[in-house]
Formats: C-alpha cells, sequence, structure tokens
C-alpha cells in the first residue's frame, strides 16, 4: 500500500463515484478502478459495494479511512511547509476567485508577463476549495459582513461589499416612482425556502417570484424586467436601465477577502500575487462599497 491508494481511498469516499474521483485526481476512470482493485486485492478486503448510486464504503474502508485521513494530513503538511519556504518568484499559483471580477483578468496577465516563470491556474469560485488540503493556493472570497476566515487561513480584507434594490426603470411609477407595491421580488431559493435577505429591505412585504441565486443572471433578470432584485450595487455601475429603488438603503452585507493557508504564508510568488490583487480591488473599492 503506497500514498497513491490512499489518494484513491479517499477520491472515491469524497466523489462517490470513479469518473468524480479521475477528475479529482486527474486520471482516467480505468486508472480508478485498477487501482481500487489491486488496494482490495493486497489487502484482501473489498472497500467499496459498487451499486448503481455509486461507490459505497464498507466496514473495511471506513476502518482504513482515519488512517487515509492523517496520511494526507501529513503529506499536505509538509507540502505546505516545502511551498511556505519557497522565495523564488516562480512554479505554479491556483486562484480560485468569485465571478464578476472581469477587471482583475488584465492585472493578472500583466502579472504574468512580469513573472514569466509563475504559471496561473484560475479556477471559479462556486465550489468552496479547501485550501488546506490544497486544492487552491489563493482564494478570494465573498463572506457574510459578521463573520471571518478560519483561524487555519491568513490574508487580508479587501473591500466591503455593498448591496440594495434595483430595478429596471420603466417598471417603477412615473407619478410615483418609491411606490413598488405592483411589483414581486426576483427570489434567490427555490419555493418554501427562507429568503432572510428580505429583511435587509425597504419591502418585505412584497410578493418573490422566480428562484436566481447565480449573480450574473440575477442582473440579467433585473435588465430584462423579471421585477425587483437585491444584489451587490457593483453589478448595476454603467447599466443604465438599471436604477437603485427611491428610498432603498444600502446595507453592508458582505466583505471580499483574499486568503491562503497559514503555512504558505512566505511563499515569496503567492505573497506577490496577493499584493497585486489587493491593489486591483483597492482601485475599484468605490464601485465595490457605494455607502
Amino acid at each position: 500500500m503506497d500514498w497513491d491508494d490512499m489518494k484513491v481511498l479517499l477520491a472515491l469516499v469524497r466523489r462517490g463515484s470513479a469518473r468524480g474521483a479521475a477528475q479529482e485526481l486527474r486520471v482516467s476512470n480505468s486508472t480508478i478502478t485498477r487501482r481500487l482493485d489491486e488496494l482490495e486485492r493486497s489487502l484482501a478486503a473489498q472497500l467499496f459495494d459498487r451499486t448503481p448510486d455509486g461507490y459505497r464504503m464498507t466496514a473495511a474502508a471506513e476502518a482504513l479511512l482515519p488512517v487515509a485521513e492523517h496520511i494526507e494530513e501529513l503529506a499536505l503538511a509538509a507540502e505546505r511547509k516545502i511551498t511556505g519556504a519557497d522565495q523564488d518568484l516562480e512554479g505554479s499559483i491556483r486562484l480560485t476567485m468569485p465571478d464578476r471580477v472581469e477587471f482583475l483578468m488584465a492585472r493578472l496577465a500583466r502579472f504574468a508577463e512580469e513573472y514569466p516563470g509563475i504559471e496561473l491556474e484560475l479556477v471559479p469560485g462556486g465550489v468552496l476549495l479547501d485550501l488546506s488540503r490544497r486544492e487552491a493556493d489563493i482564494a478570494i472570497r465573498v463572506m457574510p459582513a459578521d463573520s471571518k476566515p478560519p483561524d487555519y487561513l491568513i490574508g487580508r480584507l479587501l473591500c466591503p461589499l455593498s448591496s440594495s434594490t434595483y430595478v429596471h426603470r420603466d417598471l417603477l411609477r412615473a407619478d410615483d416612482p418609491g411606490d413598488v407595491s405592483h411589483l414581486s421580488w426576483v427570489g434567490r431559493y427555490p419555493s418554501g425556502q427562507r429568503e432572510t435577505w428580505l429583511q435587509q429591505t425597504q419591502h418585505p412585504e412584497l410578493p418573490v417570484r422566480h428562484a436566481i441565486s447565480d449573480l450574473s443572471l440575477m442582473q440579467m433578470a433585473a435588465r430584462c424586467r423579471m421585477g425587483l432584485v437585491f444584489m451587490p450595487c457593483f453589478l448595476a455601475y454603467g447599466q443604465r436601465d438599471l436604477v437603485k429603488v427611491p428610498g432603498a438603503s444600502t446595507v453592508h452585507s458582505s466583505n471580499i477577502w483574499v486568503l491562503t493557508h497559514r503555512d504558505l504564508r512566505l511563499s515569496a510568488r503567492l505573497r506577490r500575487l496577493r499584493e497585486v490583487i489587493a491593489e486591483e480591488f483597492a482601485k475599484v473599492a468605490p464601485q465595490l462599497d457605494t455607502r
């Protein structure tokens, strides 16, 4: 049994299928099944039941799992310490970031030109990647205003993010723009789930329709006259057809952070990229926080 065997076990546990494990480990499906067969043969034990719904752990796998997780943490800790001590401005950086930060791309392109020894891998932030497992080296994350990053991460608060109520200008009454009683909200969650964000608005009594959690789609819904939206103010910046509802308050809804694992804080290439990201966010801070 070697570390590669443990990786296969952990990936199957976390992803539940050979295909998902193959995607996580960046190998073929056949490699996953072959390694699992070899591991089970070497242990003389069946680790997973193959079912139509995916791979299910057996008692043998459950007994082995804590050992595999411990080995993984030791390996990752060693890897983080080596990377954290690296003072060369070369190597790879895996950066995960939310959508709608197009302004950052031009600066990342210049960063790549300035440091030809650094390779960037950009990952969408829709899935929360685990920085302790090196699923990403640096993360730009939007977090609720009243929360802070966990202790094992270090970073910088880039900017507060403000939100307010917006609507297509054609939906407002010409004689009384502040009266939106004829409109409904574009919701964020499927029917039956609580829309807690309503309490941050001046019109929690209005009906909620639809379910759009993606911010880009929410902006498009507002532009297509689907109703009122409560969204980050920067999404309305430069959109002449979207206006803030008269009388609507602007609230501090969340914060944007740039984060990395504590063990990687001294890595020269990661530190330099975090500085570049902070510099770019400082330039657009008035658009992100309009209070």
